[in-house]
């Protein structure tokens, strides 16, 4: 198992990567979309076999809280399904917060740990 002191940084912060993917369809046709993240960058998110944690998840500026699990094989993931946190909680799906900044199935994401606690979702551009 892998520690935090095995995490990957850039420019002093955690880099947390991973891979938009889909579960299927939704009745609109648009994809049931999850974030699947790589395993090195597994232990700087909140996760537990058989648990959802909660994170606050900025995607396109707009705080989401998001559910982060682990699959029994030890696959850490983002749920298709976010509440937007004002003005008032509100059910969202992940593929629509996703679509607003130009990400789609199969796009990488980099995901940053905020000082306040909070996470920033973008695109990954590698340097």
């Amino acid at each position: 198992m892998m520690g935090l002191q095995d995490l990957q940084y850039e420019g002093g912060e955690i880099l947390i990567t991973g891979t938009v993917v889909s579960q299927g369809k939704y009745s609109d046709s648009k994809d049931i979309c999850e974030i699947y993240v790589h395993k090195k960058n597994a232990d700087a998110l909140p996760h537990k076999y058989g648990k959802r944690e909660p994170i606050s998840l900025d995607i396109g500026n707009i705080i989401y809280e998001a559910g982060v699990h682990e699959t029994q094989e030890g696959v850490v993931w983002i749920s298709s399904v976010l509440y937007k946190k004002e003005p008032r909680k509100e059910k969202a799906r992940l593929v629509d917060a996703l679509e607003r900044i130009g990400l789609k199935k199969g796009d990488r994401i980099r995901i940053r740990k905020n000082i306040d606690g909070t996470f920033s979702l973008e695109p990954y551009r590698p340097a």
